[in-house]
């Protein structure tokens, strides 16, 4: 099975590996985890643990020794390319050779410059509206065609943009980039509750009781899906 883990789920991982009280239950997903699927990092950890857009945090990097460690467990030496990458090969149809290789690196963060600012253009335009102008300025700003990729970034930018009872977040484009160069692809999306809820098809949320839920699936060996 290959699941992806987004960086609060991965985080909170490596905090429990390094004695941090109150992340127990991802201690528990971890073991759960470890030799019953395939779990590999991305350049989107390398750019939220070296340089952490979230919001006040710790010193950035700290974790870093810690989630080279658990993913050097989970990933069997597989990397998520980078989203240019995966999204240019997407042309052909998806496969996960596609997807994954051997050449990532911690030194390598995702690039997320073609999309600056667009976050913010789209914003409190109606949905149908926000989605257009999405779909057109991704096609402009990357030269990609309309693949799978495309498509997803401009739904899940328009929903974020429309939704005008939710603050916006800086880590909004980020976690868009992210879920649409994965989702596609992996058997498992585990990230937040708010991803969670625009993709609910395969993805399960950080909530205690959904991380204990699933550890438990795990655990008596069935299938695996939200």
């Amino acid at each position: 099975m290959l699941i992806y883990l987004d960086q609060n789920h991965a985080s909170r991982m490596a905090k429990h590996r390094l004695g941090q009280r109150g992340h127990e239950a991802f201690g528990e997903l971890y073991l759960a985890l470890k030799g019953r699927v395939l779990a590999p990092p991305s350049p989107f950890h390398v750019l939220e643990t070296l340089f952490p857009i979230r919001g006040p945090q710790e010193k950035a990097g700290y974790l870093l020794p810690a989630l080279q460690d658990l993913f050097s467990e989970l990933s069997q030496g597989y990397w998520v390319r980078p989203w240019q990458e995966v999204a240019v090969r997407q042309a052909r149809g998806l496969s996960r050779e596609d997807f994954l290789w051997r050449g990532g690196s911690w030194e390598a963060p995702a690039d997320l410059s073609p999309f600056q600012g667009l976050p913010e253009a789209l914003r409190g335009l109606p949905y149908r509206e926000a989605l257009e102008a999405a779909l057109k300025e991704i096609r402009a700003r990357t030269g990609l065609k309309e693949v799978p990729f495309v498509r997803l970034l401009a739904e899940l930018l328009a929903r974020m943009a429309s939704d005008l009872d939710r603050r916006p977040r800086p880590s909004d484009l980020l976690d868009a980039v992210m879920a649409a160069t994965v989702y596609p692809y992996v058997d498992l999306l585990l990230t937040d509750r708010y991803l969670r809820g625009l993709l609910p098809g395969k993805s399960v949320g950080g909530r205690r009781r959904e991380v204990e839920a699933l550890v438990q699936r795990f655990r008596e060996g069935v299938d695996s899906s939200p």
